[in-house]
């Protein structure tokens, strides 16, 4: 949950150079307006696994991440150092995150595919050193399926649901650019009942600090 204004990634660089005691300042301020959003956030985030099994080790090897409530909640947090690029050129000054990997699968989970992914094609696997030798397999891309369940997907993203809604902060009033992927079931939830009013806050500490820094400079 990215906040984006013109100008202010230089304005904060020449800030920290030169006049360190405002940035330290602001980014305390911006620490204090993002920290509610945080609190509120991790308030959606359910105190058991989503879906039965999830919370569970694994029988089999694989790479989906176990499901930890705690590890969820406090994977949110907020940063006030810029972001890297992002496909467009645009930096964040300021922005939550969510650094749990089950987390972020239980914000965004169907926020493409409602319906779940689609499976990918059974294949037989004809690599004789291969452990499957002579069994058929579903292969495809990263963005398939590979449950031998075909309903796996849907059934995964109907169960969260039932625990949370995907909610568009999209829609929200306030200053400042909006990224158009603001769907989610907690932090984007978190912002959309927020209004806008914490992103504006954001931008006019930003423009206070300018202000502030110009002064102590002797601009005009």
């Amino acid at each position: 949950m990215p906040v984006e204004v013109r100008g202010a990634l230089e304005l904060r660089k020449a800030i920290k150079k030169f006049s360190p005691d405002l940035a330290k300042e602001t980014r305390k301020e911006l620490a204090n307006l993002l920290a509610p959003i945080v609190k509120t956030a991790r308030g959606f985030v359910p105190s058991s696994a989503p879906l039965s099994g999830w919370g569970k080790a694994p029988t089999t090897t694989g790479r989906f991440p176990i499901w930890s409530s705690s590890a969820a909640k406090g994977g949110i947090g907020y940063k006030t150092s810029p972001s890297k690029p992002n496909r467009e050129g645009f930096r964040a000054v300021a922005r939550i995150v969510n650094a749990s990997a089950a987390g972020a699968i239980y914000e965004t989970a169907g926020r493409v595919n409602p319906g779940g992914r689609d499976q990918a094609g059974l294949k037989p696997v004809v690599y004789p050193g291969h452990a499957d030798f002579g069994k058929m397999v579903r292969s495809g891309s990263k963005n398939e399926g590979r449950s031998s369940n075909p309903f796996a997907g849907k059934q995964f993203i109907d169960a969260i649901n039932a625990d949370g809604q995907i909610v568009d902060a999209n829609n929200q009033t306030g200053a400042g650019r909006r990224s158009r992927k603001m769907r989610g079931r907690a932090i984007f939830r978190a912002w959309a009942d927020d209004g806008g009013k914490t992103n504006a806050a954001v931008i006019k500490a930003i423009e206070n600090s300018k202000l502030k820094f110009y002064n102590a400079m002797g601009v005009k």
